[in-house]
């Protein structure tokens, strides 16, 4: 949903989306003279197209590997039509595919890509290890490394998938969830090609200071699009949008709504920070008029793709645990 809202105003700044909205609170319209003016409102992009060829590149029994997310992100490119791919692919992924197509290993295709494609496409490894930090983190570098396979790429992933694998732990809290993703970064820097970032979690605790500070909502947003930002750079946007999960208290809707109305690289940081949120409150606190016309829009059934994930959960835990014995 993050994406999907999100998606008409990437690259505008919020006084350009003030002018033009007012508050983006529902499916819009691209203005006519932006790149994605060609989608049809409420179309998902990249963010949410490589979440589930994540997802689809899990087999049955919860085993993730590299290859498999290059397979399943070559085909999701060659499924789109090549106008709409131009508009929603990002440069770290369009470089790696290239590679991958013309036989490179994804196991280093993507040692150039530094920006956070892999940390909107994670969200599916915190769900299928939910309470496994340890194979979350596995799987967020198999899940990142085909296109975004640098030390700041994977610091990024893990802290998104180590918020999301927190955030389903029932009777978790927000300070948890951050610190979990905190973790993450930190992990996660030590593995993948060596490249200068700032340290994702000093930013992140940044981004968790202006929200405690501030004295009211607008404040916070105005103070994290100026001194975190909202850069597809991992120590801004990821930053950001965990920031924005403390704002909102873990509701997804406001953090979508958040997210969308900074403007910048709005889709990928509403989704992320949604992705979070949706997961610490569940479905309940989701618009399921919007998730409806989303669907529809998109032609998706998030139902099914739940149901396979849950599925695949259950069958990895249940061969963790007979291993354990």
């Amino acid at each position: 949903m993050g994406d999907a809202l999100g998606v008409p105003v990437e690259f505008l700044s919020p006084t350009q989306i003030e002018e033009i909205y007012g508050q983006v609170t529902g499916i819009v319209s691209a203005p006519e003279w932006h790149p994605h003016s060609r989608l049809r409102p409420g179309s998902i992009s990249d963010d949410t197209h490589q979440a589930m060829a994540v997802a689809h590149a899990y087999a049955p029994d919860g085993e993730l590997s590299v290859k498999a997310v290059a397979k399943k992100l070559l085909a999701w490119v060659d499924a789109t039509p090549p106008e709409d791919l131009d508009v929603i692919i990002g440069p770290s992924t369009r470089h790696s595919i290239e590679l991958i197509r013309q036989g490179g290993d994804p196991q280093t295709t993507g040692s150039k890509g530094i920006t956070n494609g892999a940390a909107m496409r994670v969200a599916p490894v915190g769900l299928v290890n939910i309470g496994n930090f340890e194979a979350a983190f596995q799987d967020a570098i198999q899940a990142s490394l085909p296109t975004h396979g640098s030390n700041v790429a994977i610091s990024a992933s893990a802290a998104v998938a180590f918020a999301v694998t927190q955030a389903a732990e029932i009777g978790t809290s927000i300070e948890a969830i951050l610190d979990a993703a905190k973790t993450g970064a930190e992990r996660g820097r030590s593995e993948g090609q060596w490249h200068w970032g700032t340290a994702l979690e000093g930013r992140i605790e940044l981004a968790q200071n202006i929200v405690c500070q501030a004295e009211s909502e607008k404040e916070a947003l105005h103070d994290l699009y100026r001194f975190v930002g909202v850069d597809m750079l991992v120590a801004e946007s990821v930053a950001t949008a965990l920031g924005l999960v403390q704002l909102a208290q873990g509701d997804p809707m406001k953090a979508i709504f958040f997210g969308v109305n900074l403007g910048g690289d709005a889709d990928t940081i509403a989704a992320i920070a949604g992705a979070i949120c949706g997961t610490y409150k569940g479905i309940q606190a989701i618009d399921q008029n919007l998730l409806a016309s989303i669907e529809k829009i998109n032609r998706i059934d998030f139902s099914g793709e739940a149901q396979r994930l849950y599925e695949i959960m259950k069958r990895k835990n249940d061969l963790i645990n007979i291993n354990d014995e």
